[in-house]
């Protein structure tokens, strides 16, 4: 049986994972009406994606979740890289990290799930499950859909955007005529999650590099630990079937100990595969993590990276449905998260192969490599890279620099918006930046100086006043210890930043001469930009 009907939603995103679910929930908050649905009668229950990076966590607390997150993960603050013989190769630390989430979370993807998904029904939002993306048409002015429900009945539905979450298997991809381009590594690797008696620090992670292969292990919720390790020369049919006992005897072989793991919960072989789409946009359809990317599970970047996939995509949607911006805002989804992807597939595919060397002469130049490193002070600046607080877009269209020369060692158009501590409100309190727009999916014009608040500055954009001295008030901040000058590079000049809801400066110029930042905003947000 067919039912044909016009969803009074405006987007349909296919797939209920981590991805479909900060999209979900991010156009939710932002007004928009969305369905969500997936193929999958019930949530996975295995835990697969484990780690989530302080990027990941800033962008939780802007959307008013992270509290949830942070009572449910292990705060992971650093990990311990050995080589054989037990000897110390690496041990960076995150504590340095410039973010109030200086660490890593430990928290498997089913609770990570469970927790979108209950704030997304808190926006009156229910995942519709057992529904299945079949093929669509598109129009110059929305997208129409079939979708078949569990029952087996057929559905035609008609929406202004699509979003394709839906993994690497993607329909939605597969219905662009897209395809993953890259290579699978020829090795196969096992993932474990289990519970260990052992000494090793619960807040940090282990890695063992050695040259018959490695051992990675991390701390996970519910006093588990998750632990992964290649088996070359084995083919995915024989892993299948390697139990606890097997697996605990390869890391005996291999590290010269065994290390004692009981009450596993998830054992599952798996392969890597290193590809990318050609693109992520096609019309008014769009494609987001792992239907877009997948790579090496080193780093821990592949759900991260979906979630920041969606965050990104979710306020440019928003802003075009609520009139401000266009087809160039919409495009530069392609230009900013696809040069991302590909960036992160660049670093993350090596690494992978570094970690998999298998010669004593190979072997031994990779642990110098890592020592050197560590000697040369270079651990900071790999944190800031895996924890992603150094993704940025300052080739995208739509970041500007209004005032090039008047900010030496400012962060720029394109880069992460910095935190800083120490404001006080009105109250006397102090507070930090990031916090002034927690639940707000605003755009934040941050002014530090004197200047004048244009009256043309459009609804979207939420005003925030920052002096050295002064008296607080409700949307003025003082920052006497100087933190936020420091971190803005504000001279005597004054500065202005526009910070757009993924954190990300789109724009800064003197405070003195807001007219650029009108025409930014004019060219970039218009209303004639629909």
């Amino acid at each position: 049986m067919s039912q044909t009907a016009l969803s009074p939603a405006d987007v349909l995103i296919v797939g209920a994972g981590p991805t479909g679910l900060t999209a979900a929930l991010s156009l939710a908050q932002a007004g928009v009406g969305v369905r969500i649905v997936d193929r999958l009668a019930a949530p996975m229950r295995q835990s697969r994606a484990a780690i989530i990076h302080a990027r990941t966590l800033e962008h939780f607390e802007r959307l008013g979740i992270i509290d949830d997150f942070l009572a449910a993960g292990v705060r992971v603050h650093g990990a311990n890289i050995v080589g054989e013989g037990n000897i110390e190769l690496l041990h960076p630390r995150l504590d340095k990290l410039p973010t109030a989430y200086p660490f890593m979370l430990g928290l498997d993807q089913s609770h990570t799930e469970a927790i979108l998904e209950r704030h997304l029904a808190g926006c009156g939002v229910k995942v519709e499950r057992g529904t299945e993306f079949l093929a669509y048409d598109e129009t110059d002015s929305a997208v129409s859909v079939r979708l078949r429900q569990e029952t087996g009945a057929l559905e035609a539905a008609s929406f202004r955007y699509v979003i394709g979450a839906d993994g690497a298997h993607s329909a939605v991809r597969a219905a662009m005529k897209l395809h993953l381009e890259g290579e699978t590594l020829d090795t196969v690797w096992i993932t474990a999650d289990v519970k260990i008696s052992w000494e090793q620090p619960a807040d940090e992670l282990f890695a063992y590099l050695g040259r018959t292969g490695l051992i990675f292990i991390a701390p996970l919720n519910d006093n588990r630990w998750r632990v992964i390790l290649n088996v070359s020369g084995m083919t995915m049919r024989d892993a299948e079937k390697l139990g606890l006992a097997e697996i605990s005897d390869i890391i005996l072989a291999r590290f010269g100990s065994r290390i004692p793991m009981y009450d596993p919960v998830w054992i599952s072989p798996f392969a890597i595969n290193t590809r990318l789409s050609p693109s992520m946009k096609k019309g008014r359809v769009f494609i987001a993590g792992d239907a877009s990317h997948v790579h090496s599970p080193v780093g821990g970047q592949g759900m991260n990276t979906g979630i920041q996939d969606a965050v990104n995509l979710a306020w440019k949607l928003a802003s075009v449905l609520q009139g401000f911006g266009g087809e160039g805002l919409l495009a530069s989804y392609q230009i900013e998260r696809h040069g991302n992807a590909r960036k992160l597939l660049e670093r993350v595919g090596p690494a992978t192969r570094m970690a998999d060397l298998h010669s004593s002469l190979s072997v031994e130049m990779r642990n110098h490599v890592i020592r050197f490193v560590g000697l040369i002070g270079m651990g900071d600046a790999m944190a800031e890279t895996v924890s992603m607080l150094d993704v940025s877009y300052r080739d995208s269209a739509i970041v500007e620099e209004g005032h090039l020369g008047w900010f030496s060692g400012a962060p720029h158009a394109g880069e992460r918006a910095p935190d800083a501590w120490g404001l006080r409100k009105r109250s006397g309190a102090q507070t930090r930046l990031h916090s002034l727009w927690k639940g707000d999916g605003r755009f934040q014009l941050l002014i530090f100086g004197n200047a004048i608040v244009p009256a043309e500055l459009p609804g979207f954009v939420r005003v925030i006043r920052i002096f050295r001295e002064g008296n607080a008030g409700d949307s003025v901040f003082i920052d006497r210890r100087g933190e936020a000058h420091k971190a803005y590079s504000v001279g005597s000049g004054g500065a202005c930043y526009l910070i757009r809801p993924d954190g990300i400066i789109s724009y800064r110029g003197v405070a003195s001469d807001m007219s650029l930042l009108i025409k930014h905003l004019q060219r970039n947000f218009g209303e004639n930009q629909k």
